[in-house]
């Protein structure tokens, strides 16, 4: 099967679920209540889905607090929950203090339901690696990973993995990424719809990333699927 690690609701509509369900398995992340709900409803018609949910750190400055308690009363009492997520800290925006509060909250929640996060660090790498460590967070993943390549070893040791997604194909940062990570700590993602550099990300992009990563780490493309299958059932312990 093909991974889908990190695509978000809103980009899973029925067609593409359909063209999509007999092989790959999609983890669906979530960035504040609303499409916590509607990852969840998908798991209704769809066995193939992952349902993460979360509050992602750009929705911070729209959703309230009531919001968030209640994204978090669905974790403690839900059992389809599959995950937490997208959720993180973002270096780029200025709310800090914030983000690290709500952050915490999902880390402790992690913790306690022992389920996996997906997670966003863009530009705060280190930062969120630290918190998670701090914190006891036993499985997590890092998605789409272009930080510092000497810490890569770090999340590997600490037992956490990251993701490549198909802008790599046109991001030589990333390429860098795959050619220094080592393969068991690979998952690939989309991050559909998310728009990049006049890529449009899909799940079924998903195909063409494991033959660049079979190219750029010298591997046959069906060792690269059974890597990333196995690191996937690894990241739910």
């Amino acid at each position: 099967m093909l991974i889908d690690a990190h695509c978000h609701a809103h980009a899973l509509d029925e067609e593409v679920l359909r063209r999509i369900e007999d092989k790959m398995i999609v983890i669906a992340v979530s960035e504040d209540l609303e499409s916590s709900l509607k990852t969840l409803s998908l798991t209704e018609k769809f066995e193939n889905i992952m349902p993460f949910i979360g509050v992602h750190p750009w929705s911070l400055e729209e959703i309230t607090p009531q919001e968030i308690d209640e994204v978090a009363a669905l974790i403690e009492r839900r059992e389809d929950v599959k995950g937490i997520g997208e959720v993180g800290l973002d270096g780029r925006r200025r709310n800090r203090e914030r983000q690290m509060e709500v952050f915490r909250i999902f880390c402790r929640l992690s913790v306690e339901y022992a389920l996996p996060m997906n997670i966003h660090a863009r530009d705060a790498w280190r930062e969120v690696l630290e918190v998670l460590r701090r914190m006891d967070v036993e499985s997590a993943l890092i998605h789409w990973f272009n930080g510092p390549l000497e810490i890569l070893e770090e999340i590997r040791e600490s037992g956490y993995m990251i993701t490549i997604n198909p802008a790599a194909k046109i991001q030589p940062r990333h390429r860098e990424v795959i050619e220094e990570a080592p393969i068991d700590m690979i998952l690939t993602e989309s991050d559909g719809p998310y728009e990049y550099r006049g890529l449009s990300l899909r799940p079924d992009m998903v195909e063409d990333l494991v033959k660049l990563i079979a190219e750029v780490k010298g591997m046959r493309v069906e060792d690269v699927e059974e890597a990333i299958e196995f690191n996937f059932r690894r990241l739910f312990r």
